[in-house]
């Protein structure tokens, strides 16, 4: 059984949410993107907070860089569920249905899809090494400290 199609219950043709909707080059269908879209706000929700924390207890910079790891898991989040590609189910070669997951079986339609998870992939590590340096410059150059000391 392959990713494709939509299903035919009820009255006329009607996508299923989990289903990935392949003619738009989507592998994930709208549960999978409302997933995705709510771990993304966890993990950026995380990153921050770890920010805050790391520059409250004044730990060295290069330490601070461990940031970077849930920035870009929420980032990769966010593109997934903006574009509709899932990068861990692309390199898979598959694509969600109604039950869980299913092999896409047209070599091109993967092929596209496995070049849209890269791209996503690779820009989602590029924002993230972003975000991270802006949050390091900013936990340096705002004195959290002074909020914690007493007169």
């Amino acid at each position: 059984m392959g990713c494709a199609g939509p299903s035919t219950a009820g009255f006329g043709l009607i996508w299923m949410n989990a289903n990935a909707d392949l003619e738009r080059g989507h592998n994930i269908g709208t549960t999978g993107r409302q997933f995705r879209l709510f771990s993304s706000a966890l993990f950026v929700i995380f990153g921050l907070g770890m920010t805050l924390l790391l520059a409250v207890m004044a730990v060295p910079l290069a330490m601070r860089a461990v940031v970077f790891f849930p920035m870009w898991a929420g980032i990769l989040c966010l593109l997934q569920a903006q574009t509709g590609v899932c990068v861990f189910l692309s390199a898979k070669g598959a694509c969600t249905v109604e039950g869980g997951t299913a092999t896409i079986e047209d070599p091109t339609l993967r092929q596209a899809i496995e070049k849209r998870a890269a791209r996503v992939h690779l820009l989602a590590l590029a924002a993230a090494a972003g975000v991270t340096l802006i949050l390091m410059l900013a936990s340096l150059f705002i004195p959290w400290q002074s909020f914690f000391v007493a007169p």
